[in-house]
């Protein structure tokens, strides 16, 4: 039996064994944190601790090419008082570090075992050379990170590859906080990806092609090689960091099936209307005639599966409406309760003026969603182009929306860029988390959270990225194109079918649009005519 008295564990002799994959898989070696497999390593069974029989056979003391000036005296622990939990960084991999370290008093030089006795010569899995390790830092710009930085590197002498000794030593399989399944490291976008662009889900910034990425394939989810080790950003916005729970509760959370209920919320807590659950009124004032109260379930068409849209915000209606008794027109009871005039933020010259087209088949295009609308509209009478149908008129300037984490901010400039949706260029305005160069236009904001297809007997779910659970490839049961892996889309998980909002018939040209309705020419409040 081999004892050692190590300077690291002074309060017991550490005895030398030939140690078990099995006996030490929950402990690593405490001087390299690597772990120990079937090989002789140094242990202490009162303290369960390990230690690889080479990492405690290291010199007190070395001379290194990186740091000639003065010799590096070996630390268990990086001798910083200051830092509570005893930790540095490197000075050749610029890794955090907390275990063994040689370091320099004069010069707060750190240099951690791994880099301080680095192969000189590696094969990698990842080039068909063999790699060489250059002996000096160098400033340079890593082929498999991407990065540029003054850090030990190996080459490779038979064609121009340069890479960082860290990135050459990054494990093929490693987890990620906040992800649930293991991610691979690619040393290059994998191929059936390269024709999308793909963002890091972590800084949110384009991956290279022919950088090295780690990704899970299932889930769609991509990380730069540095933003493994990093947080997600925060937004720095002052009016999201100093929003309260009860404010971001009471923020409108999309999406939404019920969107008329939304417009209660909007109007109730910031236009400061008292919204009745059926409007003391006697006539809608669209055509003039008086209405009833219906419960639309027991209407005879929604009993054959035709879908009654409001004729004031176009979205379905799935409980009690205001129904005209001579002429085919419903109108939810909060919306039959609409302000006649609007302050919108993005036009503080005038109000805007509640109105509608007098000609049936007229369609008027919102600025907000860019779609053609045939309902209730907000618009101004002295510019008159500056239109905003109903929903996109009430949304707020921040909502919440369950594809994001952090609130969203209404802005009203285009910066050319895509809607996280859809993939299309975002003009203005918009809603967005420019921290995480998240932006979502109107017209994604409003799609509804579950919807009906006539191909499938389930609801299908708006699902968002990262995805888990399905394979690698899907598509669009009706244009049968390939879904993009990072766009929105409508997916049964029973029948395992995908839908692009865009196909869906309800979503498309259509969504703003209700059919079937009968007008008089003489209407208030506002009659517009184009």
């Amino acid at each position: 039996m081999v004892e050692l008295k190590h300077f690291s564990h002074e309060k017991h002799p550490l005895i030398l064994t030939q140690v078990e994959h099995c006996e030490a898989e929950e402990s690593n070696c405490y001087g390299c944190q690597k772990p120990i497999f079937s090989e002789p390593a140094y242990t202490c069974k009162e303290c369960n601790i390990f230690l690889h029989k080479k990492c405690a056979e290291l010199p007190i003391a070395i001379t290194h090419p990186l740091h000639p000036e003065h010799p590096l005296k070996l630390h268990s622990k990086p001798p910083y008082r200051q830092v509570e939990d005893k930790r540095c960084f490197c000075d050749a991999c610029k890794q955090e570090w907390k275990s063994f370290v040689y370091h320099c008093f004069l010069c707060q030089f750190d240099l951690d075992i791994l880099c301080a006795f680095p192969d000189e010569r590696l094969d990698h899995l990842g080039h068909e050379h063999p790699l060489t390790l250059l002996q000096r830092l160098a400033l340079f710009t890593c082929d498999a990170c991407g990065t540029k930085g003054e850090e030990q590197s190996y080459i490779c002498v038979a064609c121009p590859l340069w890479i960082h000794r860290s990135c050459a030593l990054l494990p093929r399989i490693d987890h990620r906080k906040g992800h649930d399944h293991p991610l691979s490291l690619a040393y290059c976008l994998p191929i059936e990806y390269r024709r999308y662009e793909i963002p890091c889900d972590v800084c949110f910034r384009k991956i290279q092609l022919q950088n090295w990425v780690y990704y899970c394939g299932p889930c769609r989810y991509f990380v730069h090689l540095k933003c493994m080790t990093r947080e997600r950003f925060v937004p720095r916005d002052k009016h999201i960091l100093q929003l309260k729970d009860d404010e971001r509760k009471d923020l409108v959370q999309l999406p939404d099936n019920n969107f008329a209920e939304v417009i209660r919320l909007v109007l109730e807590k910031q236009q400061g209307m008292e919204i009745l659950k059926f409007p003391n009124i006697m006539k809608v004032s669209c055509c003039g005639h008086p209405f009833t109260i219906l419960d639309i379930q027991n209407y005879p068409h929604s009993k054959n599966y035709e879908e009654i849209t409001c004729n004031r915000c176009t979205e379905s209606i799935n409980s009690w409406c205001c129904k005209c008794t001579q002429c085919n027109y419903f109108v939810h009871p909060t919306c039959a309760q609409l302000p006649v005039e609007l302050q919108h933020p993005s036009h503080h010259e005038h109000k805007l003026k509640l109105a509608f087209l007098s000609y049936i088949w007229g369609k008027r295009k919102c600025q907000a969603c860019n779609t053609d609308c045939n309902g209730y509209f907000f618009w101004c009478g002295k510019c008159p182009y500056y239109c905003f149908d109903v929903k996109c008129a009430l949304l707020p300037s921040t909502i919440a929306h369950k594809a994001h984490e952090h609130p969203l901010i209404q802005i009203y400039r285009g910066d050319n860029n895509k809607c996280n949706s859809c993939g299309k260029f975002v003009g203005s305005p918009l809603f967005a988390c420019e921290p995480c160069r998240f932006y979502l236009d109107y017209e994604c904001a409003l799609l509804p959270e579950t919807i009906y297809h006539r191909w499938d007997k389930h609801r299908l779910l708006l699902s968002f990225p990262p995805f888990s659970d399905r394979p690698d490839e899907f598509y669009c049961e009706i244009c049968e194109e390939e879904v993009h892996p990072r766009r929105w889309h409508y997916h049964c998980r029973e029948c395992d079918q995908s839908f692009h909002p865009r196909c869906i018939p309800r979503l498309g040209e259509s969504r703003n649009c209700s059919f079937g309705r009968i007008h008089l020419a003489d209407i208030r409040p506002s009659q517009v005519d184009w």
